[in-house]
């Protein structure tokens, strides 16, 4: 049986050609990052996370692991909202452990990606009968206003460190969205990832087994059935590089030969050794992270970290 999905948007229906165009045909050219994560990028990334290179998702489970009783017991949350959720795995923790004190707990899944949506469902659907998971496909950025309030303490959950994708503006316009919903007795559960040597963080985007190359180039075939473009993967290379200056990785695909993409439009030109830009991932301070809550109307309740200091998982309030 089909899980039940609610869709409330289009997302990638609102990015038109000629706005991909005009990225394409700069100096620095870029593709939006949310086109990496369709259903094979997804089950990609799924597979990214399980690298020994990247310590970002074994590192926020062992916090989870060591602190799901504390993050239930001071949000006190009857519904677990999850933005980005991907399969649910390491949520899966919260909440059994939300389980144990809670009945009729609800949980709602939050992706643009449909088959991240069913991973999450088939990952919880048989944990509890005081489960109610709901589905939601849609953008959590553009159709968070979208979601219903409801009179209950809501957890929202912000997991694996995706505020890293976003550049200053768009992090502080996304976390004042999610501050502005929230109510009195609403939490919000943050991972982020902290600066550290800069050789571990570059490891974890060039993973040896090659898979974070595939899930990169993969973003060229969702465009090219998204707008009927030609790109051709295989001339193209990954790269990932960490810039010091911004402390955060930028993720590129850099041209092997000189290439004409055609477009219903206006053809695009790339030449040899251009790079376009798919995603970066910053890496932060105390210091930078308290600065952008502080500028999107959120306050630390608790900050959750490892013995190293790689990771953390922030709870917050509203101001």
């Amino acid at each position: 049986m089909s899980p039940n999905i609610q869709e409330i948007s289009k997302t990638k229906d609102s990015f038109s050609l000629k706005e991909l165009n005009v990225m394409l045909k700069k100096k620095n050219k870029s593709i939006p990052t949310k086109f990496l994560y369709d259903d094979l990028g997804s089950k990609l990334f799924e597979k990214i996370s399980n690298t020994k290179e990247y310590y970002l998702t074994r590192t926020e489970e062992d916090i989870l692991n060591k602190y799901s009783t504390k993050i239930i017991n001071e949000s006190d949350a009857h519904e677990l909202l999850e933005l980005g959720s991907g399969s649910s795995k390491k949520t899966k923790l919260l909440i059994l452990e939300a389980l144990k004190v809670k009945k009729n707990l609800s949980y709602v899944s939050f992706d643009i990606s449909e088959k991240a949506l069913k991973m999450s469902y088939n990952q919880l659907k048989n944990i509890s009968s005081d489960l109610n998971i709901k589905l939601i496909k849609g953008d959590f950025i553009n159709d968070l206003e979208k979601l219903e309030q409801i009179n209950k303490p809501r957890l929202y959950l912000f997991l694996g460190s995706t505020l890293g994708n976003f550049n200053n503006d768009t992090a502080i316009k996304f976390l004042s969205k999610i501050s502005k919903k929230m109510k009195k007795a609403d939490f919000f559960l943050l991972g982020i990832d902290k600066i550290k040597n800069k050789e571990i963080i570059k490891a974890a985007y060039n993973d040896t087994a090659g898979i974070t190359e595939k899930f990169n180039k993969n973003i060229l075939n969702v465009i090219n059935k998204e707008y009927n473009l030609n790109f051709n993967p295989e001339k193209f290379d990954h790269i990932a590089e960490f810039n010091e200056d911004k402390s955060q990785i930028e993720m590129y695909l850099q041209a092997l030969s000189h290439q004409k993409i055609n477009s219903k439009q206006e053809n695009i030109e790339i030449n040899l050794g251009e790079k376009i830009l798919t995603e970066i991932s910053r890496k932060f301070s105390d210091t930078s992270i308290q600065s952008i809550f502080k500028d999107s109307g959120l306050e630390i309740v608790k900050n959750f970290s490892d013995v190293k200091k790689y990771y953390s998982l922030y709870l917050l309030k509203s101001i």
